[in-house]
Order: structure tokens, then sequence, then C-alpha cells
């Protein structure tokens, strides 16, 4: 596949399609390499043979644990990152069919899905921003091992040019699309229109680039071993799930982009209103310690989610009301307002959000440094398996806890 073609890229054929029952590549469609050729015809034998040889071959568990326990930049998915990103193998416009008209693949752009010049720039302080280090897997067992794994490298520092970055827009429309939130003079939420759509469109575009990324990675993964896809026992490991997952996921998500940039094509052009449900909460904060931008699904809708300074801290979420109104979020807002003088209500009413949405699910997010040196080590490990893992596994009198210290960080309070 050319990945920076955009109609190779957006066509549904030119992927694997995983049977539903044991989501196994169905022998006539697009091998999970990524080759071009049918499953049949490329990959099937090795992978057979590897599901024989899983169980009765010893090595196959320590190549694998040095294949996820390299240095950062040795590590497969940072090298994917790398060169989709600064090399630009992953690239396109988003905007090609709606819009048309786009400058030629030279000038495809890096652009942010936070923008730069407004919400990570007032959320950087000037310093680098911390992230998740999604690309390192920590391998081992005991509570001071991961204490030690966790602290040391489970996040990454990053300066904010390199930080929440694509190659989904060309130039010309990446500077045309963003004007309301981006072009100088313009860095305040009003909550228009155009504003919902833009912040909309970057975090759209954000889940989009990096589910193409992912797939890619996958792709590369099991072209390196096809041990990749089964268990010690032999038994299928969750490779051609999470595969099947991502696939479905972006043709999922793809028709909600266009339809995003075809409602702002409309407005633009023929100031026809959107029909782009918001619901935003100011909140009564100079600043918030963290940002995001990227797709939650809430009640099984999809929903277009930012957390902003611009100037004043905002949450964003937009959503198209096929399924009817999120009932849960209008309570929320509700709740919300009625604690209009009650800084501290307002506050922890919104925390079931940011944890349980927020911090769990997100992969575009980032933190003020200064604020991220505050937390205890026991908090950076908490908010990493919280990340990681969810809070099922985690003793409520410690969850406890750490949300106090969570909550007063992250809210600057």
């Amino acid at each position: 596949m050319n990945f920076q073609l955009y109609d190779e890229l957006f066509n549904r054929n030119n992927y694997p399609v995983f049977s539903p029952k044991d989501h196994l590549p169905m022998d006539d469609k697009m091998c999970v390499c990524l080759s071009g050729e049918l499953y049949e015809n490329c990959c099937k034998k090795e992978v057979e043979e590897a599901a024989i040889n899983r169980k009765k071959t010893p090595y196959v568990n320590e190549m694998l644990e040095e294949i996820y326990s390299k240095k950062d930049k040795k590590l497969l998915s940072y090298i994917t990152e790398d060169k989709s990103l600064n090399k630009k193998n992953i690239s396109y416009c988003a905007a090609n069919k709606v819009f048309g008209d786009c400058d030629n693949k030279n000038h495809m752009r890096r652009s942010h899905t936070l923008s730069r010049g407004i919400v990570l720039k007032n959320l950087s302080d000037g310093e680098k921003v911390i992230r998740f280090n999604d690309h390192k897997v920590i391998l081992g067992e005991g509570k001071d091992f991961l204490r030690n794994a966790i602290t040391q490298s489970g996040y990454s520092e990053i300066d904010i040019e390199d930080a929440s970055v694509t190659v989904s827009f060309c130039k010309k429309h990446d500077v045309e699309l963003f004007s309301s939130i981006e072009t100088d003079g313009n860095g305040n939420y009003s909550g228009s229109n155009i504003q919902n759509l833009e912040y909309a469109l970057k975090a759209i575009s954000f889940d989009i680039y990096y589910k193409i990324m992912n797939i890619k990675f996958l792709s590369e993964l099991i072209k390196e071993t096809k041990y990749v896809a089964f268990n010690p026992t032999g038994s299928k490991s969750t490779f051609f799930r999470d595969y099947s997952v991502l696939v479905n996921s972006l043709f999922e998500l793809y028709p909600l982009m266009l339809k995003v940039l075809e409602e702002l094509k409309l407005l633009l052009r023929d100031n026809i209103e959107p029909s782009l449900e918001n619901i935003s909460f100011e909140l009564p904060l100079s600043k918030v310690n963290f940002s995001l931008s990227e797709i939650m699904v809430i009640e099984d809708t999809v929903c277009y989610t930012n957390v902003i300074n611009a100037e004043k801290p905002y949450i964003i979420i937009s959503y198209y009301k096929n399924n009817g109104r999120i009932i849960s979020l209008d309570k929320l807002k509700e709740q919300f307002d009625l604690n209009h003088s009650n800084k501290r209500g307002k506050l922890k009413c919104l925390w079931p959000l940011i944890k349980g949405e927020f911090l769990i699910n997100a992969q575009n997010i980032y933190f003020n440094k200064k604020a991220f040196k505050k937390f205890s080590d026991d908090v950076k490990v908490y908010l990493y398996l919280v990340h990681r893992e969810g809070t099922k596994d985690i003793p409520d009198k410690v969850e406890s806890e750490c949300d106090k210290e969570l909550m007063r960080i992250l809210y600057g309070v």
C-alpha cells in the first residue's frame, strides 16, 4: 500500500478483513503485512507454521521480549512513528475529497492536532510537555520493579514543536481550515460554530492518522516475526483482534471526518448551520495542567473531545445526535451549571469524566511539566496504570488518595 496516496489509504479493499468469530485473517482478502497480495498467497502459511511451533520453540519468549524491551529509539513502534511524522512516510490531506484543490504531496505539512501557537503554548509555560510513553512495554513483576520502571520509562518529555503532530493536511488546507482557532487574535474560545467544527476536525484527524500509523506498525511487526500472533501455549494472542479493531474503527471514523469537513465547507461557503451538537465546560480556573484532542466514545456515540487553555480552560465535547442526545453529558452539564458559584463543586463533578474518559482512554494527551514534577512517584505509577489498564485492580483507598493529588495538581489548586 502507498501510505502517501489518499485514495489508497481510505479504500477499505486495501486492508485485511478478519473473521468475526475468531479474528483470523480471511484468505481471499488483503494480507496483514499490507503487501497487496491476498492473505492465502502471502503470510498464511508462515502464520500457521508459527502457531504449530510457538509452544515447542523455547527461544521465542526471549526473542519477543527482546523486540519489546529495546531502547525507545530502537523500538519498531518508535521507528514507525518517527518515519511517519519526520520522513512523512504517512502523509495525505484529509480535506482532499471534500475541498479538493490540495497542494501536491511535497507540501504535506506536519500539523498540530493541539494548536501549537495557542493550546500547547498556553499549556507549556515555555517548557517541554509530558506525555505517556506508549511505545514502552514494561515487562517484569514485583511492586518495586514496576515503580522504578514506570517512573523512569512510563513518560517522556517532548518539545511542543513535536507534540500532537500528524501529517494529515496540505499546507493550504492546514492554514485555511483552522483559521478561527489558530490565526493571531483568534486564540480565545467563543463557542462559535466555526470554532467547534475546527476543534472537532482536530480531534478526528488525530485519531484517524494514528490508527493508520498503528495499522502500519502491526503490518511491520507481523513481517518481523509471525510469533507475535500467538501466546506461549500456541493459542492466539490479541494481535489479530487488535488489528481488526483498528481497521474497523478507521472506517467507522472516516465517514464522520468527511461529515465534519462537509459541514465546515457548507458553513464557510453558504453560512449553513452545522448539525454538530456541542457541550462546553468553562473551568473556574486560570489554567488546567493538561490538554488533549481526540475521539472518545460516550454512550455508544462518537464524541470529538478537546481540553484546551484558550485563553481560559475549557472542556469541549461535540457529537452528532444520530442516536439522540447523550443523557449523561446533559446531566453533567446541568450539575455543573447548578454549581455556578461553587468552584469546588464544579471541579469535583467533572472529575469522573476526566478520569473515566480522558485519563484512561486518551493517547493525544499532554501535561504541564512543572505540574507533573509535583506528582509523587505513587501518583505517577497510579496515573500510568489507570491509563494502561483502568482502575479495576486498584484498591479503593489507593484510588481515593491518588485522585485527590491528581485533582489538586491537574486543576492547579
